[in-house]
């Protein structure tokens, strides 16, 4: 049976509109706070590496962050987390501002260059621990 590539299209068109009303049900899911609009993000300009990083980066799940033991921020006590390094650690607050200055990581993923991102990771030192 052929299918018109019109009738195709009008049928992905209302998947991805269910898929959007079951993912905006998902408030309480952190990626949904960083990406509440569905869509492709096209990370083709990075190496492999650094599209990983960043997609871990995205999500929270990183080396140092889910180490098997709760690991502490040595500056500033807090739980070690991407929020932490990323947003409020004061330590790094003076390297922060040289690349962006940014509250939340909604915003920081959406408005930031991924390779200001990525530069700031590896001047603080996280880079090979993501």
């Amino acid at each position: 049976m052929k299918c018109p590539p019109t009738e195709l299209h009008q049928c992905l068109n209302h998947c991805q509109r269910f898929w959007q009303v079951v993912w905006d049900g998902c408030v309480s899911n952190k990626l949904h706070s960083i990406k509440p609009t569905l869509g492709y993000v096209n990370l083709s300009h990075l190496s492999r590496r650094d599209a990983a990083t960043l997609m871990r980066l995205c999500i929270g799940h990183t080396r140092f962050s889910h180490s098997y033991f709760l690991n502490r921020c040595t500056f500033c006590d807090c739980a070690l987390t991407v929020v932490d390094m990323l947003l409020e650690c004061p330590h790094y607050s003076i390297v922060r501002e040289r690349y962006f200055s940014m509250t939340t990581l909604k915003d920081l993923f959406e408005r930031v260059n991924t390779h200001t991102i990525l530069d700031f990771i590896k001047e603080i030192g996280f880079y090979n621990n993501i």
